[in-house]
């Protein structure tokens, strides 16, 4: 069946229409109320409009014995521009030719745009992030309610679906007649199955041609780089189901058929006088679950929603002789048209095979009024008479409804939108739409996919390659389907994002753009998301992910901040923000082991390896000859020299004061050592009672310091080295070594101290190693490099450890560190570097990253690099990556860089040219090119990072603005503080109305030095005062937050 029946259809329990007067009816409004006066006669029930009848291995069978499978298309793994589009078309329908060179296959492509589920969808999300919140016992509600105030007005939901249908006409004779025959057989002696399903309709021979169909669709998409999945005939069937009644999109419902359970049903009669009652229901009377009504012409009602159907009644402009440039408009395009509308729609687009003789007589008709308007006809069935003949193409036959839906009662609604869709329609190419389409319940039922291969719209013949170019198959595809970010596409589509990397084996993600184009913005959503993300879900239940950043400068205060303030305040140490200075209270010692180790595990070994290379090395970065060799031979020499195993060892001692809280504990302990007692023992005592954290510090005492080591260049097994003299000169290796090593403690005296930061059981730890990294040269540069390989190692020394590791620990503590070696390898673990340009030129550092590069998959490290420039990262980290997030770049060559190296696309290639230039100043986000790879796919994405102003504030690295922010945290608290902000400036930022007033006071002469500091204090007072810029908080601020605290004004 072709057409619909041009009759009104409902069920026949739906109510009449009211009466419409005669009065004010044109002629045509006559005819089609007769007419529907006249179908009245002759009621179908709603149930009509759907062929499908029950289903079987190979997929749903209709009445017919037709097979239908569904397909999810999740779009193309690209980004795709028209040209693009329509030579993969050309290549795609070169795949598909053989399926549609006779009639018996079809394709059904549907799309649906849905602005207004996108609510649900997104408090759908929420929730999840709500329920991993609760687990971690934090409190981010002012974030997420913001989120579900802020997102839905410039997002949208799309959903697009392939349902493939073989229908028995592809069977030879001889194969329909034994299908007929097997299926007689199978029935007889059944008795009388009433209206259920029949599971015998379908045919083996039919099963396996529609089989081997899907799968040569399937590969041709794959081929241009389509991602599609089969969905289950229970999925399918939910799929079309949810197409009828939006409003039960994401449901349980599931189907009852032959594939799975019978009816539990007891028959009235007995015996009865069919098996009905204990087979399965109709496949109609499940997917139809109410009644559909009519109220005029151009509506139907279904459920919760009224529908106008639309219908193409002339396909857009094709190329054609005599205009061969004419370019075939793309289905993107007419998305892209009503993206702005913020309307519901959906389409369906039919394409099926024809028989050569196929519109002949129309052919004919044309050719004999060849002439005037009707020339442009006649020239288009001699181009496809011309087509099938040189093989160029394949002729089929299309047909596309459309419909647009309102809530029930709201007419004018559904007639603006209504009126929308035609005009952008009819602004696709030349085409032409029509709202005339008989029955409009039928008009409605032709736009949901899988039904019945039938369309109230009129058929148009053409070449597959130009039909299959007006078809969603090449919509973006996301790499998940769900994720606790989201992004939105330039036309509104969420995008999600799943920080915890599921389908990535490596995650090895780069950052590049240049400076104030929200690159570390970015990098702080996906930081606060991944903590509210799966990541946080261990074997030992939630937990905070393990997080490690060395910043440069605080741009990532705002993350930790907003983290801490939402744990509870027995867990706010879980997250630190620490201004690494070169001070006694920030002492690090880089030769601390692991609790009670007397020897560094194999991680730590390599990074002391590189360190001291590193300081051994000279401004002009050639490395003596054999130092290597003396620094390999002077790690385990220091470690054994003050060990308390083994002879000639001269151990650390304890004394009291030394430590007053190691006494105390000692003393709270019951634990009495005498003195000079080794503190590697007195760790020991600390571990046998169960102090773990204490045993820690004490062993912090007892590890040597980097200035033992010219202690041990005394010691006989390195005095071969004094033989050495790698220069021109008479020093020797070890000479050398020791005046370096020299050198560095008189420079950096804090690193030469047992160990006072103390990041306690800090799982997130942001280093701003800013102050001790000096952008420059020779001695400048060198500082830079030691501070980036020592930052690294503090922040990241516990993610590299394995469980095997625990063998090289002592005994009594092996349980203890195996449980903890478990955790860390289980735990989801992220490793980010800011500024990553300061590494250039830093071949040490590179080979740190490198190597953590190599081992970051076996265990599950997740890396992150931000910098301005692409080169910067170096070849290897380049070519492992495998994300990469581009927001923009500073010039055409750094454009022309970024777009070869990472192959972007030519549609991709143009939007870093012209399409990266920082966040929008409409609020609709920070736009980027993002490219992934998820099992093995390579994913290329346009998307925006879209935040709420609350949000922004949260996360803002303007230094202007994290000053503002944090003397409203000192003063109102971080929820209160950041709401106001968001209400005195909406669009995240304060850095305008900053620079206005210092520009006001440098011209009233004020002094420029201490101008901003004044101007923030001013602003923090009027927000804290509802004063000045203040006062549009004051209706709904708590006059108890209403402050005067001075407090706020110290710099």
């Amino acid at each position: 069946m072709d057409l619909w029946p041009v009759n009104f259809i409902r069920k026949e329990k739906s109510k009449k229409p009211a009466p419409v007067s005669r009065a004010g009816l044109s002629l045509g409004d006559r005819v089609l109320q007769a007419i529907a006066a006249t179908s009245s006669l002759f009621k179908r029930d709603l149930t009509a409009f759907c062929d499908l009848a029950t289903c079987d291995r190979h997929g749903i069978v209709t009445f017919g014995g037709d097979y239908v499978t569904v397909l999810r298309l999740r779009g193309m793994r690209r980004i795709a521009s028209g040209p693009e589009i329509r030579t993969a078309s050309s290549r795609l329908r070169l795949a598909l030719t053989s399926l549609f060179a006779a009639p018996g296959h079809a394709l059904q492509f549907s799309y649906a745009a849905d602005p207004e589920g996108v609510e649900e969808t997104i408090a759908h999300n929420l929730d999840e992030r709500r329920t991993i919140a609760a687990a971690l016992n934090a409190e981010f509600e002012d974030i997420f309610a913001e989120r579900q105030r802020v997102l839905p007005p410039f997002m949208r939901q799309e959903r697009i679906y392939l349902t493939l249908w073989t229908r028995p006409g592809r069977l030879s004779s001889q194969e329909a007649r034994q299908a007929k025959v097997e299926r007689r057989q199978n029935l007889a002696g059944l008795p009388p199955l009433g209206d259920a399903q029949n599971p015998f309709l379908g045919s083996l021979e039919l099963g396996t041609i529609h089989s081997s169909f899907v799968q040569g669709v399937l590969q041709a998409l794959a081929g241009e780089a389509v991602l599609a999945e089969i969905l289950p005939p229970e999925a399918g069937l939910r799929a079309i189901r949810e197409e009828i009644y939006p409003e039960t999109a994401g449901s349980d419902w599931t189907p009852s058929t032959p594939l799975g359970r019978s009816s539990q049903a007891i028959p009235d009669e007995i015996p009865p006088r069919d098996v009905a009652d204990v087979l399965w229901p109709p496949l109609r009377e499940q997917l139809f679950r109410d009644d559909a009504l009519t109220p005029d012409f151009a509506t139907a009602t279904l459920s919760t929603l009224d529908w106008t159907p639309l219908e193409l009644t002339r396909a857009p402009e094709m190329p054609h002789p005599g205009a061969p440039n004419t370019p075939i408009p793309s289905f993107t395009e007419l998305a892209a048209k009503l993206a702005g509308r913020r309307m519901p729609w959906r389409m369906v687009g039919m394409i099926e095979g024809i028989r050569p003789g196929y519109m002949l007589w129309k052919d004919a008709i044309a050719t004999f009024l060849k002439f005037g308007p009707n020339l442009p006809i006649n020239m288009a069935f001699a181009e496809i008479k011309d087509m099938r003949a040189r093989q160029e193409d394949t002729p089929v036959k299309l047909r596309m409804a459309f419909a647009t839906s309102a809530p029930a009662g709201q007419t004018e609604t559904l007639k603006v939108r209504a009126s929308r869709l035609e005009q952008a329609i009819q602004s696709w190419g030349g085409a032409s739409a029509s709202r005339v389409c008989g029955d409009p319940l039928a008009g409605v039922l032709s736009s949901v996919p899988g039904l019945a291969l039938a369309s109230t719209a009129p058929p148009s013949a053409g070449p597959l390659s130009q039909m299959l170019a007006m078809m969603p198959w090449a919509r973006p595809a996301s790499p998940w389907l769900d994720g606790a970010m989201l992004f939105r596409a330039a036309d509104g589509t969420i995008v999600h994002y799943d920080p915890a990397g599921s389908g990535r084996d490596a995650v090895l993600d780069l950052f590049v753009a240049p400076s104030r184009h929200g690159k570390s913005m970015l990098a702080n959503a996906l930081l606060l998301n991944t903590v509210l993300s799966p990541a946080a879900m261990t074997a030992h239940g939630a937990r905070v992910p393990l997080i490690g950043k060395l910043d440069v400068g605080d741009s990532s205060s705002g993350f930790v901040d907003m983290v801490r303030a939402g744990l509870r305040a027995a867990d706010q140490h879980l997250a630190l923000h620490v201004p690494f200075q070169l001070i006694e209270e920030h002492a690090v010692n880089i030769f601390d082991p692991e609790t009670c180790c007397r020897t560094p595990l194999e991680y730590h070994t390599t990074f002391l390896r590189n360190f001291l290379g590193l300081i051994c090395t000279p401004i002009d970065g050639q490395p003596f000859e054999s130092m290597n060799q003396l620094i390999d031979a002077v790690i385990p020499a220091v470690y054994e020299f003050f060990s308390d195993e083994g002879p000639s060892v001269q151990p650390k001692v304890w004394r009291p004061g030394i430590d007053l809280t190691v006494d105390k504990e000692l003393s709270r302990n019951r634990l009495a050592p005498v003195r000079d007692t080794p503190w590697w023992q007195i760790a020991d005592l600390f571990a046998d009672a169960g102090d773990m954290r204490m045993a820690h510090r004490a062993t912090q005492w007892a590890a040597p310091t980097i200035g033992d080591l010219i202690r041990v260049l005394r010691e006989p097994r390195l005095q071969r080295f004094e033989d050495v003299t790698p220069t021109s000169g008479k020093e020797s290796t070890i000479g050398i070594f020791r005046r370096y090593i020299t050198h560095f403690i008189d420079k950096y005296p804090s690193l030469n101290r047992p160990t006072r930061l103390d990041l306690g059981e800090a799982r997130i730890v942001v280093l701003d190693i800013g102050r001790v990294a000096p952008e420059g040269i020779g001695e400048s540069q060198r500082q830079t490099e030691l501070m980036y390989l020592l930052g690294f190692h503090i922040v990241a020394r516990n993610f590299f450890l394995h469980p095997d590791d625990a063998e090289s620990v002592p005994a009594h503590v092996r349980q203890y560190h195996r449980r903890r070696f478990e955790e860390f390898r289980e735990s989801f673990k992220r490793i980010e570097c800011d500024e990553f340009q300061r590494t250039a030129g830093a071949p040490h550092i590179q080979r740190q990253f490198e190597e953590a590069a190599r081992r970051s998959a076996k265990l599950n490290v997740k890396i992150g690099l931000a910098s301005q420039k692409l080169d910067d990262f170096g070849e290897y980290l380049i070519s492992h990556s495998t994300g990469r997030f581009i927001l923009g770049a500073p010039d055409d060559k750094e454009a022309k860089a970024i777009c070869e190296r990472f192959q972007l696309s030519a549609a991709a290639r143009a939007i870093v040219y012209n399409g990266l230039n920082g966040p929008r100043p409409d609020g609709s986000g920070a736009p980027l090119i993002w490219q992934t790879r998820v099992k093995h796919e390579v994913f290329e994405l346009f998307v925006l990072n879209l935040m709420g102003p609350i949000e922004l504030w949260a996360l803002s690295t303007s230094p202007k603005d994290t000053a503002l922010r944090r003397r409203l945290y000192d003063a109102l608290g971080t929820a209160e503080a950041r709401r106001r902000l968001a209400k005195v400036f909406p669009r995240g930022s304060a850095e305008a109305e900053i620079e206005r007033r210092e520009t006001a006071r440098i011209k009233a002469g004020q002094d420029a030095s201490i101008d901003l500091g004044g101007v923030i204090d001013e602003l923090a007072r009027e927000i804290c005062d509802g004063t000045g810029l203040g006062t549009v908080i004051r209706p709904s601020a708590d006059s108890t937050g209403v402050t005067n605290d001075s407090s706020i004004i110290s710099p």
